[in-house]
């Protein structure tokens, strides 16, 4: 919305409004609403989707994966003063130009453009002076723990929390999954029998000058599926360094409950599962090196047995590969850390255990030029589960990123896969020992308002 619109509307306000408190002056009246957009373009064409080039008896569409998609993001701030707000964000898309059409009529045909109601939260402060303050954030938000490894999601939320200026705060937190076990329309047909309820602390302290600990227990009583009720005590720590030119982090979380009924037998079955991660962002002149680290833990050689020990994983890592985990441009939602895993009540479990290192060099070469340099490598931690396989593959992407001020952002990236055999065995449709290189292109332009 430009100015010359914006100051349109509020002059019409201003003139129908009278005695409604629309006698603000217009200035006023733009500070208390604030409007974002992000508009996504994106081009993504694959030779495969997994690393099998055997042709199937039907190959009538052929072997390759190829879309143009474009997304809206809308933000939209409500600022009833200046520390509360009401905010709300939606996203339409992905909608893909060879399938979602703008000029459908009925809402349930299944080419109607696909809108996703992201965020809708109330958020305030109260403030008492030397730094310290208390709030409230509620409704529907993004929510994660410390590390964003195990719950990394948007959900509805109700949180409370107070502040010590940046040196302290603690916060008291609890939301539900959304799932449809028995969920209606009306609210004669809901109740809270077969939920999935989050709750728990979380606390940041400030150790030193650039030093500081997140630490958080997240709690998930998980009942939607009848005669399955899983319970999760979830410890999770985030320890971090920020300084000008070096960041660094050291990410931990710990899982430990039951799923009861869950074994071959009809018994309890017992969860402990862990993951780390860690990571370092060096800036040496025009060049920056970013680095991650993740490992999830496997289960043990048999499944259905007492044990869990597999981790329930979120599948947002830190990590800048595109393929192996989740692609920063865009999230296309066929990352291969979420497609080796089985997908359980909103959570990724893979029972093979996963290992991913990347580094990523950045270079500076003018204000508007940046190519990026990304190089990562992965593997299971137990190979029995993975049909005798450890190595998952090789990944190397080049990302030559444009950008305009701070409105226009564009990407043109070449994708290779080099997989082992471990990722075909758990990925290939028709023979399980193949490990073709899978290559790719993608192009993406955002322009931000």
């Amino acid at each position: 919305m430009g100015v010359a619109m914006k100051k349109t509307l509020f002059t019409i306000l201003f003139a129908l409004g009278g005695s409604y408190g629309f006698a603000q002056t217009l200035k006023e009246r733009e500070k208390k609403v604030e409007l974002k957009a992000d508009l996504l373009n994106i081009f993504v064409f694959r030779n495969d989707s997994d690393f099998d080039r055997t042709p199937p008896l039907y190959n009538e569409n052929g072997q390759t994966v190829g879309a143009v998609a474009t997304i809206l993001t809308p933000k939209l701030t409500l600022n009833v003063t200046d520390n509360m707000r009401i905010y709300y964000e939606v996203e339409l898309g992905l909608n893909y130009w060879s399938k979602n059409n703008p000029d459908t009529e009925s809402a349930l045909s299944s080419d109607v453009f696909i809108m996703k109601h992201r965020e809708i939260f109330a958020e305030g402060r109260f403030l008492f002076g030397d730094g310290r303050r208390a709030g409230f954030k509620v409704g529907y938000q993004r929510f994660m723990d410390s590390t964003g490894l195990f719950v990394n999601h948007w959900l509805g939320l109700a949180r409370a929390f107070y502040e010590s200026g940046d040196s302290f705060s603690i916060g008291a937190f609890g939301g539900e999954l959304p799932d449809q076990t028995y969920e209606g329309i009306t609210i004669k047909e809901n109740n809270f029998k077969r939920d999935i309820v989050l709750y728990g602390l979380a606390s940041k302290f400030k150790l030193l000058d650039g030093f500081f600990l997140d630490f958080a227990v997240h709690n998930l009583y998980d009942s939607h599926v009848v005669g399955r009720t899983r319970h999760i005590f979830a410890p999770n720590v985030r320890l971090s360094y920020e300084g000008k030119s070096f960041k660094a982090y050291l990410d931990g979380v710990f899982q430990t409950g039951l799923t009861e009924n869950a074994t071959l037998y009809g018994k309890d079955q017992y969860i402990a599962a862990w993951a780390l991660q860690t990571g370092i962002t060096a800036k040496l002149g025009a060049m920056t090196i970013f680095w991650n680290a993740l490992f999830l833990s496997p289960d043990d050689d048999y499944d259905g047995n007492k044990w869990q020990r597999a981790f329930f994983y979120s599948a947002k890592p830190r990590s800048l590969t595109r393929l192996l985990t989740e692609d920063e441009v865009r999230d296309l939602y066929d990352n291969y850390d979420e497609r080796i895993s089985q997908f359980d009540s909103g959570f990724y479990i893979n029972r093979a255990g996963l290992f991913v290192s990347d580094v990523t060099f950045a270079y500076k070469v003018t204000k508007w030029f940046e190519p990026m340099l990304v190089l990562g490598a992965a593997t299971v931690l137990n190979k029995k589960n993975a049909l005798g396989n450890t190595f998952l593959g090789v990944e190397t992407d080049l990302d030559l990123r444009f950008s305009y001020k701070d409105f226009l952002e564009a990407h043109v990236v070449g994708l290779g896969l080099f997989p082992g055999h471990a990722l075909g065995a758990m990925v290939n449709t028709i023979d399980k020992s193949k490990n073709d290189i899978l290559w790719g292109v993608e192009a993406a332009m955002t322009l931000r308002y």
